[in-house]
């Protein structure tokens, strides 16, 4: 059997073996903060992202738009247009 001081020896063994093993909660608060600003990171990508996508898919339907009307026009006028 393990005496008092034994016992209060090994758990503060135990306390400063696995300090470098298991977080502290300033660890965690330091964490918190920089996976915070990766997710307003994230976020402001994705909302990037969607935003020229939209614009892109606009872009893209003008000039479909715009290759039609040559493509009606260019006859009439004599022309080849090739897209």
């Amino acid at each position: 059997m393990l005496s008092t001081d034994e016992i209060k020896k090994l758990t503060e063994y135990q306390v400063e073996v696995f300090k470098d093993v298991f977080a502290t909660k300033d660890d965690i608060a330091k964490l918190d903060g920089k996976l915070n600003a990766l997710q307003t990171s994230v976020d402001s990508l994705s909302k990037d992202t969607r935003k020229n996508e939209q614009e892109q898919l606009v872009s893209n339907k003008r000039i479909k738009g715009l290759e039609d009307w040559v493509d009606k026009a260019a006859p009439k006028l004599d022309l080849e247009f090739k897209h």
